[in-house]
């Protein structure tokens, strides 16, 4: 996967905002359900 050389900070109530050029490549749209989970020590985000 090609790096995007994007950065974003958790804001204060814990939030992290997912680039547009992230959304576009993985088809996120606005209120798409995201699970997010560990397994064995790697972090995932995927469609619900």
């Amino acid at each position: 996967m090609k790096a995007t050389g994007v950065v974003r900070k958790v804001d204060e109530l814990g939030r992290l905002v997912l680039p547009k050029e992230l959304r576009d490549l993985f088809d996120i749209n606005i209120k798409d359900p995201l699970e997010n989970y560990v397994d064995d020590e790697t972090y995932h985000i995927e469609e619900v």
